[in-house]
């Protein structure tokens, strides 16, 4: 029998990197499944050294700048983020970055990439997957309306410039909430929302499913498209995955780990399926 351990993570706390690593090591699994493309791992790996390059890269471009300029015409023209993503995409990149610069992790998405770095350690195969960044975008631009879209805009706009949103310690006597977010407009300006908090609530499946309602009431295509499509197309990545190896560890935003949990086992009533929040 096949079994499958999913790790619900957040892309901005250290714990959700931390986690990964304890449970890879203690799983030993013989496939890792990541919600990434080839673009996002790639986009992992350049971030990873980018800042401790940078200096011997403009030393470099100073010292010998034709050479620099010789090398640059003959790289292939990257794929330009401001060009080439959607809107709403470079708004959750942003949103993404703020919170993790609030949560002072290092790097967003830095589980993935803790994860891709262990699974190639232990000798498990590595699987990207999530749809390509691209071809999301694209259904992004194609199906989301206007209306929608700006919506969503104002909504990041309003949690970044006009919401107070901290990183405070929690309290272990008030473990574990199970009371759902309020909606982000009954908050008064001056009222708190802690992040440490949130990433506590989407651990609870109660609370979170209440959550994903609101943002699906708000924003349904939005919801589609980064949620259920996704959730489908992630589960029969895995489903492939399970027909050649038969341990199986899955590294998921916790919004996607109880649909592609349900789908997995209403699809293979044999498979063993583990979550680990």
């Amino acid at each position: 029998m096949a079994k499958v351990t999913i790790i619900g993570i957040t892309h901005i706390d250290s714990e959700s990197q931390d986690k990964v690593s304890r449970i890879l090591e203690k799983v030993k699994p013989d496939a890792v499944c990541l919600e990434l493309d080839e673009y996002r791992l790639k986009a992992l790996l350049e971030n990873e050294t980018t800042e401790l390059s940078t200096k011997l890269e403009t030393i470099k471009d100073t010292n010998d700048s034709s050479v620099a300029k010789e090398k640059d015409e003959e790289e292939e023209t990257p794929f330009n983020y401001e060009q080439n993503f959607a809107t709403v995409l470079e708004d959750i990149g942003f949103f993404e970055s703020e919170l993790a610069r609030l949560t002072q992790t290092d790097q967003p998405g830095r589980e993935m990439l803790i994860a891709y770095k262990l699974a190639k350690k232990i000798s498990a195969a590595i699987f990207l997957i999530d749809r390509s960044i691209q071809d999301i975008s694209k259904v992004l631009e194609e199906e989301v309306s206007g209306e929608e879209a700006a919506k969503f805009q104002q909504l990041i706009d309003e949690l970044i410039y006009d919401k107070k949103i901290v990183a405070k310690p929690l309290n272990q006597d008030d473990l574990p909430l199970s009371e759902p977010l309020k909606n982000f407009n009954e908050l008064e300006d001056e009222e708190e929302i802690n992040l440490n908090e949130v990433i506590e609530i989407f651990k609870d499946q109660e609370s979170l499913e209440s959550i994903l309602s609101v943002f699906n009431s708000n924003f349904p295509q939005l919801y589609s498209i980064l949620l259920e499509d996704r959730n489908v197309y992630m589960s029969k990545q895995i489903l492939k995955v399970i027909t050649k190896y038969h341990n199986v560890v899955v590294v998921l935003g916790y919004g996607h780990v109880q649909e592609i949990s349900k789908i997995l086992k209403e699809t293979n009533e044999n498979l063993s399926v583990e979550i680990m929040n």
